[in-house]
């Protein structure tokens, strides 16, 4: 968060491709949000910006729509970029509807957290967008039996990524911290609590995966 080819061919992991079509949605409604804050001369308070005095006034919706908006150009392509990177990895592995439940609570938790100890207005998806993750951690460090050493790769991945981030963060006043916190925290959250955390049953003729988070809400038929 900051203060104030075609479609047929596309593979799994490519725009379009029908594994990943959350996340697609979501970087066209941040583009299509980011055309219209244009047309409106960006008045993106007006538009849902996160501002404290506006929640304690009793909207609280404000909590979710900064999530759509973002500061400029640099800062939608920048975002939609991040969202491309980790999305797709996400929705495969955990579902459309988790993800998009994680995206959502992370959303939510970013803009709480930035509420409680910032008092700047801000806007942007990367609250949500380090929720993803947060996810994606917990997926790993959970299945490290099943994922092996590729468990271990993509956690050194996502803490260097994550150090980067916090240390551009500290030496950019414009970056919410406290929005990247509570999103990260959000997401890992989610996904603790709804899954998918896999574990080896024995059956009849072998071994098999079933899936038993602690929230079965969204629990993946294997």
């Amino acid at each position: 968060m900051r203060n104030t080819p075609a479609r047929s061919s596309a593979g799994k992991n490519e725009f379009g491709g029908p594994r990943r079509r959350g996340t697609d949605v979501l970087m066209a409604i941040n583009v299509t949000v980011f055309a219209l804050q244009f047309l409106t001369k960006d008045k993106l308070l007006l538009w849902g910006a996160k501002d404290n005095q506006l929640i304690r006034a009793g909207q609280w919706w404000r909590l979710i729509t900064p999530v759509a908006l973002h500061a400029n150009l640099l800062h939608l392509v920048t975002n939609n970029y991040s969202l491309n990177s980790l999305g797709p990895a996400v929705e495969m592995l955990s579902g459309r509807q988790r993800f998009l439940s994680v995206y959502a609570a992370s959303a939510v938790a970013g803009s709480a957290a930035s509420f409680a100890f910032s008092p700047a207005a801000s806007v942007g998806a990367s609250g949500a967008i380090f929720g993803l993750g947060g996810a994606l951690a917990v997926y790993c460090a959970r299945h490290r039996e099943l994922m092996g050493s590729q468990s271990d790769a993509i956690l050194r991945s996502l803490g260097q990524s994550l150090a980067l981030n916090i240390a551009i963060g500290f030496s950019t006043p414009q970056i919410d911290q406290w929005g990247h916190f509570g999103g990260l925290l959000g997401g890992a959250l989610t996904a603790y609590l709804l899954g998918p955390r896999l574990e080896r049953v024995k059956r009849k003729g072998g071994h098999s995966l079933q899936d038993n988070p602690p929230i079965p809400l969204f629990t993946s038929k294997l």
